[in-house]
């Protein structure tokens, strides 16, 4: 069975050895895997640490509650050592805007929660999963399914692909929303991926969001062009960690 795997975003704690290890037991393993990735990442940025020696941060939204989140100077490389991507692009951390969007939000959402940064953080994400969706499109191979995932995901269980159709769209059911720490999902759905473009042509109708965050605009985008009659909720216990030596939350 063909897989792509998709990465994206910022490569948060490559040191973590439960998400590597992870992704390899129930993905790379059990799969003829190609990686493919869209990370952001700064060279300017490794010049600084040549320097002083210093990391700095990433920049994340507020209701993640964690008091920082430290960039590693190695985590592009660690990546690439590991991970060992097929095909990967890096592109320098930029701004996100959408005033017409911003402002609906500050009408009709808590503007002191979904505020401005965490409005480009929900933008730089989408950004990030249609740049490399673009990279999947352009080089045109043929897969069984498609996995989005980040570096920062700890798999605790995974269901078996063959046991899956891929005439499908799998997520999390842990959630009524529309959960996206990591979807499955055939190449038919591809369009899927394209949600940033979806959100900045404004075809996000913000009173069918419960919030107004990157999983609610991908379910948008999702509902454009697919019946809910192909969402497909299962056990997909994926958690985000918080730090090199974490394995994440427990729900």
């Amino acid at each position: 069975m063909r897989v792509a795997c998709l990465y994206y975003g910022q490569p948060r704690f490559t040191a973590n050895p439960y998400c590597y290890e992870s992704h390899k037991k129930f993905i790379f393993d059990r799969y003829d895997t190609d990686i493919y990735a869209h990370l952001w990442w700064d060279e300017d940025d490794e010049a600084q640490w040549d320097r002083s020696h210093v990391s700095s941060d990433w920049e994340f939204s507020t209701w993640l509650q964690m008091e920082n989140c430290p960039k590693d100077r190695y985590d592009l490389n660690r990546f690439i050592e590991k991970w060992k991507p097929h095909h990967l692009i890096t592109e320098k951390p930029k701004e996100f805007e959408n005033d017409k969007m911003f402002s609906q939000i500050q009408e009709k959402f808590d503007a002191e929660r979904f505020h401005k940064k965490n409005f480009h953080n929900q933008l730089s994400q989408l950004y990030s999963i249609e740049q490399v969706g673009k990279l999947l499109d352009k080089l045109n191979y043929t897969y069984d399914f498609i996995i989005t995932i980040r570096t920062d995901i700890n798999i605790w269980d995974y269901p078996d692909l063959y046991q899956l159709h891929n005439n499908k769209f799998y997520l999390s059911s842990h959630s009524p929303h529309f959960p996206d720490l990591g979807f499955i999902f055939g190449r038919r759905y591809k369009k899927f991926l394209n949600a940033y473009t979806h959100t900045m042509d404004g075809l996000v109708n913000l009173n069918e969001c419960w919030a107004p965050v990157a999983e609610a605009f991908k379910y948008s985008c999702y509902n454009r062009y697919y019946s809910q009659n192909d969402l497909v909720r299962i056990p997909l216990p994926l958690r985000l960690v918080r730090g090199v030596d974490c394995q994440g939350p427990t729900w």
